[in-house]
């Protein structure tokens, strides 16, 4: 992966909670759960890697391969996909043992779980990525062998 010196910061705390700078009531969150302390690259993507069109929030890159591209939106999950798709196709490492973990935090979620699943279905075929959609606040734990 890339470096982007002017858009990154590297963490290893044990709790990692990213929130969406645009936002002012920051109910939308993700939250990385990291017990081992490992050395985490958070991305800024928008408005400092990708300045137009349309991309995620975050990127997260995680010692073992591993990126987790992070929307924090509102309730167009629709857009959301499209945003992460779009930064995937612009960013991504394409390393065939490389994991993509793709997550949106809504605050509502419209679309019914049908709709969902599709898109799921759809990216994981096109990407080769697992699309996680929660509203509210996503945990994921990283807890590397």
């Amino acid at each position: 992966m890339k470096s982007f010196p002017d858009c990154e910061t590297v963490r290893s705390d044990t709790n990692i909670v990213v929130v969406d700078p645009g936002s002012r009531n920051n109910r939308s969150k993700f939250r990385l759960q990291n017990p081992k302390r490992a050395s985490v690259r958070i991305v800024q993507i928008d408005d400092c890697v990708i300045k137009e069109g349309i991309r995620c929030d975050y990127l997260l890159i995680l010692p073992d391969e591993q990126e987790l591209y992070i929307e924090l939106k509102g309730s167009d999950v629709k857009h959301a996909v499209e945003q992460i798709a779009r930064t995937i196709d612009l960013l991504a490492s394409h390393s065939k043992s490389l994991i993509k973990l793709c997550f949106i935090a809504s605050t509502r979620c419209p679309i019914n779980s049908a709709e969902i699943q599709n898109l799921k279905k759809k990216f994981r075929q096109k990407y080769n990525a697992k699309l996680v959609i929660k509203t509210g606040e996503i945990n994921h734990v990283y807890d590397p062998e």
